[in-house]
């Protein structure tokens, strides 16, 4: 159709600008096959105005992600992975394994070793089993600390950790007492045989709470295999943000609660959620970007606001299956099987929520602010 000798009426405006501009000039057309052309001629490929730019450049990016890594106490793959991903951050999983892969920090204090088969006792709900044990000697700090009381929910994996200054059956009273009065008593407590744990003050303390005692047997660290991990894991954790914070091994205390907030926040592989997510059913809150609510997840069931209703007596939302989400925006599938990507302040969780939905205004005090299906409807089905 672009030969001069081919007459033919062309329908297709643009077509027919291209063949009047080709007009002025002398050619032939040779027909090339599409494995064949390699390189693509100016007709074949649209022409880009603005060359693509990288939302973040790959150092600018790995030194943002390291800064990150670095913050939450050096975490693994996994664990990095999926709080990225949780907060919708612009990195892919091999910038990710290259950072962790690369950290000279990670590598001299979290060597990697054979794992062996085991299983821990399963608890049945929170705060129904506890771990304790102690972690120390450590290097003694100003306040004369010199040990870590270690109390690890067996069924949230939400770690406690209490700086003592000794290993007395006291102590340990005290400091349980302290954590009852805020979450109540367990049904277990499990231990190893050490002295205090065997001391007749603490089992009539545990005995008086209604509260049962169990133990490993002799020379058997594995049977309270989750404590003795979660030792190493705080003590790692509190060893690396010494690290990034450029403080000497007796100033631990300082950044004990630091690595206690990293270690609730960061996901346990074992249990595919975090230790804050299992023990209080949301995601735990931090300064490094906001949370998706936990209702607004793949696979769950919400309300979409209906834009057009043919009468007054058509329901004021549609049930949708969430099948992608992020803070803004989500992927979802309607009854009738169609799907449509909606912003994530046309949805409402089925139930009574529980969370604020991202990005939301606030609205003033005067107004009732609670979500009801009368209050839903004002936006369009999808786009």
């Amino acid at each position: 159709m672009f030969q001069a000798a081919h007459k033919s009426k062309i329908k297709n405006e643009k077509i027919m600008r291209w063949r009047l501009e080709l007009s002025n000039y002398k050619f032939d057309i040779v027909y090339r096959c599409g494995k064949d052309n390699y390189a693509a001629d100016a007709l074949s490929r649209a022409d880009l105005k603005q060359p693509m730019t990288n939302v973040v450049s790959s150092c600018t990016g790995d030194a943002k992600l390291k800064k990150l890594h670095e913050d939450l106490c050096h975490p693994g793959i996994t664990r990095l992975l999926h709080w990225i991903r949780s907060k919708n951050l612009p990195y892919s999983t091999e910038e990710v394994k290259r950072v962790v892969t690369t950290c000279s920090t990670c590598a001299e204090l979290k060597p990697q070793f054979i794992k062996k088969d085991g299983q821990l006792i399963k608890a049945l709900r929170p705060f129904e089993r506890l771990n304790i044990d102690f972690k120390g000697p450590l290097p003694q700090t100003q306040s004369g600390k010199r040990y870590i009381l270690t109390v690890v929910d067996e069924f949230s994996r939400f770690p406690f950790a209490f700086p003592c200054a000794d290993m007395n059956a006291s102590t340990v009273c005290n400091h349980l007492n302290d954590l009852f009065s805020v979450f109540g008593t367990p049904a277990y407590i499990h231990s190893d045989q050490g002295t205090t744990f065997m001391s007749t003050e603490l089992k009539s303390f545990l005995q008086d709470r209604g509260i049962a005692t169990s133990r490993t047997t002799p020379y058997n660290p594995q049977g309270n295999g989750q404590c003795e991990r979660y030792n190493g894991v705080i003590w790692k954790a509190v060893q690396l943000a010494l690290r990034t914070h450029g403080l000497t091994k007796n100033q631990w205390e300082i950044v004990l609660q630091d690595a206690l907030h990293s270690v609730r926040s960061l996901l346990c592989t074992a249990t595919n959620a975090t230790p804050h997510e299992r023990m209080f059913l949301h995601p735990r809150r931090s300064s490094n970007g906001y949370s998706i609510p936990s209702w607004l997840s793949s696979g769950n069931k919400a309300y979409m606001k209906r834009h057009v209703r043919a009468s007054k007596f058509d329901p004021y939302v549609d049930e949708v299956e969430l099948l992608e989400v992020n803070p803004d925006y989500a992927h979802v599938r309607l009854a009738d099987g169609r799907e449509a990507t909606v912003s994530v302040k046309h949805l409402a969780p089925t139930g009574n929520p529980t969370e604020p939905i991202p990005n939301s205004t606030t609205q003033p005090e005067t107004e009732d602010t609670s979500v009801s299906q009368n209050q839903i409807n004002s936006s369009p089905r999808h786009h």
